[in-house]
């Protein structure tokens, strides 16, 4: 059962993104201008026809959605190039950077660009064109946002944009921001989104002035569990356009090879509205994207990116150390989960060790990147007769796994190790020694040396 401050944090941030669909609804309904806000950033999102408001939670999600930001876990570099028709092209730096596991910030700097022009004036004498030299246009956006988990399920985002638009001798400036919401259903691999983009003033061109391409975004997307897939669909309504509805689709081969299409659902689009690529995983967890859109007469673009992976959150970085195979981790967490908190007794699940043959000792092999273990999937806990707990996932597919459990009671910040060494089989019983206690378990696939990243958490709850 959710506690009380979860169900008001849950309420809020539903109430939150409603209260920003209802605001945008209230702007005025004209054709907008400064379009360039609208160049859509990030290969891995653009392969997937933009379908990234309930994806987001990398680098690429921070302009798509800034509550994506509050789940990410991956600190991460990228540098992004595109090039479109007629020497048009886009330039950007992102960088994302959670401090823990619940708070982020992300900066970007994006800038477009085309070839100089020729700059003519009219003879006096002839009435004619003659050349005078050349200038310039380009178009520059800095974003900077923050992301925060409000509960283990719920986050939300803001972004700040700052930007400036340069034509020859006419320069405009002006300020957006973002605002996103994104949830995840727990136990499921359903996520939902919703966000609104470049809500702010008009912007001024000499004697004009022209609204900003105010966009409102809802996303659902669903990871799927018995494989490496991933399906979304995005609808997205910028005013004075029409609603355009957006789904995307991504499969991993390997867990270093990824197949990524999408296509965009609208009137009067520009090209055939397709997406397709693909991405690399490298050692080291950094990332290649490419993607490739056609535009039909007006000619194909294409897109890449690299992703430097700068390293995860400090308390994720604590599963990968090295633990001794003594009886401390078990004391330890004995000594944790057992001690009473007064003013009454906290209930914790005991784990109970069940006897597990030693196992096999792995070769000594290299790991290909190709081979990089995944974690556990569709970890569940279910209650049994005579107050015992079961604690089960499913088994990896390839010979020689085995697995580690680790717990914490919810609003930790430490896990701790209740496996003393690697167990063989998938599931793991538990006697329910106390009560009114929610408590945190991951499991993470373990082969020879190599430990995988934590699975999804199940949570426990006890009346």
């Amino acid at each position: 059962m959710e506690t009380q401050m979860e169900k008001r944090a849950s309420v809020f941030s539903w109430i939150t993104g409603l209260a920003l669909l209802i605001g945008v609804s209230l702007q005025a309904q004209q054709t907008p201008g400064v379009t360039f806000l609208q160049m859509s950033v990030g290969s891995r999102a653009q392969a997937m026809g933009e379908a990234f408001t309930a994806v987001a939670s990398s680098a690429n999600g921070v302009h798509y959605n800034p509550a994506g930001m509050g789940f990410g876990l991956n600190r991460e570099l990228m540098f992004y190039h595109s090039r479109w028709f007629q020497d048009i092209s886009v330039e950007n730096v992102t960088f994302l950077y959670p401090f823990n596991s619940r708070w982020s910030i992300g900066s970007s700097i994006s800038y477009l660009h085309v070839p100089q022009f020729t700059r003519y004036e009219v003879d006096p004498l002839t009435g004619g064109p003659v050349e005078n030299g050349t200038f310039s246009v380009y178009d520059l956006v800095f974003l900077t946002g923050i992301g925060f988990r409000v509960t283990d399920d719920v986050a939300l985002g803001a972004n700040l944009k700052l930007f400036q638009e340069q034509l020859e001798s006419v320069s405009a400036r002006g300020f957006a921001v973002d605002l996103g919401l994104l949830t995840r259903v727990p136990h499921t691999g359903l996520r939902m989104g919703l966000a609104v983009q470049h809500l702010g003033p008009a912007v001024k061109y000499m004697a004009r002035s022209e609204l900003l391409p105010l966009t409102y975004r809802g996303g659902l997307a669903y990871q799927f569990r018995s494989f490496n897939g991933l399906i979304a669909l995005d609808v997205a309504k910028t005013i004075g356009k029409d609603i355009q509805f957006l789904p995307g689709m991504e499969l991993g081969l390997t867990n270093s090879f990824y197949l990524r299409g999408g296509y965009q659902v609208a009137d009067n689009l520009a090209g055939s509205g397709m997406a397709a690529g693909f991405g690399l995983r490298l050692l080291d967890d950094h990332q290649v994207n490419y993607v490739y859109v056609p535009y039909g007469d007006l000619g194909d673009t294409h897109r890449a990116e690299l992703i430097l992976h700068l390293g995860s959150v400090p308390s994720e970085k604590e599963l990968f150390k090295a633990t001794p195979q003594s009886n401390k981790p078990m004391a330890r967490a004995k000594e944790i989960l057992n001690k009473p908190e007064p003013p009454k007794t906290v209930a914790l699940p005991e784990p109970k060790p069940r006897p597990v043959e030693t196992p096999r000792p792995a070769p000594e092999t290299k790991i290909r990147p190709a081979d990089k273990l995944s974690p556990p999937s569709a970890v569940t806990v279910s209650k049994l007769p005579d107050g015992k707990m079961k604690l089960s996932w499913n088994a990896a597919s390839n010979p020689g796994v085995a697995y580690n459990i680790y717990a914490k009671p919810a609003g930790g910040t430490r896990w701790i190790k209740i496996t003393t060494r690697p167990i063989e089989e998938n599931q793991q019983l538990f006697t329910q020694r106390k009560s009114n206690l929610s408590l945190l378990f991951v499991v993470t696939s373990v082969r020879g040396n190599e430990e995988s990243d934590f699975s999804d958490p199940a949570i426990l709850k006890l009346p």
